[in-house]
């Protein structure tokens, strides 16, 4: 990568813990979002009413976790061996089969996605940077990725200089 000058850092992804997380955010989803319906449809049965907007936030709210801990796993599998590669000039996104060679004026925006809660730290999102390319295509860094806050700042940093 000479055309990108002086290899600076590698920052590599923990596909292990996204995949661990997921499962973990998939098993407490599920019995959440069963508990809720069945409490609804005893409910239902009883001939009771009232008390269904709570149940379907638990329900929402079990279904969304098990959602997510899915997507977790897919990215888990898809991004398989994900490392970023920090060099003076740009970075290289590399993962399973795919390499992508980005230098700093190939970068069109750098958006700030970080989340600072509970629920986003477990599930990666307590760093959260969208690295938008000329070409419309779109590179994520979350908290899976080994010194991620560190390199979002970097290309941030650097995309900054560069158009100052």
């Amino acid at each position: 990568m000479t055309e990108l000058g002086a290899y600076i850092e590698r920052f590599e992804t923990n596909s292990r813990s996204r995949a661990l997380r997921g499962l973990a955010a998939m098993a407490i989803g599920a019995p959440i979002a069963f508990f809720g319906v069945v409490l609804f449809l005893m409910g239902q049965e009883a001939g009771a009413s009232g008390g269904e907007m709570f149940l379907g936030v638990v329900i929402g709210g079990g279904l969304g976790l098990m959602l997510m801990g899915a997507w977790a796993c897919w990215h888990a599998i898809s991004k398989r061996g994900e490392t970023f590669t920090l060099y003076e000039r740009g970075f290289v996104h590399t993962w399973s089969k795919s390499t992508t060679v980005v230098p700093w004026h190939d970068v069109e925006a750098v958006i700030d996605h970080t989340k600072k809660n509970v629920l986003a730290k477990a599930l990666g999102g307590d760093v959260g940077c969208l690295v938008k390319l000329t070409d419309g295509k779109k590179i994520l860094i979350n908290g899976f990725t080994e010194g991620a806050a560190l390199l979002a700042n970097d290309i941030s940093d650097a995309v900054g200089r560069r158009r100052a």
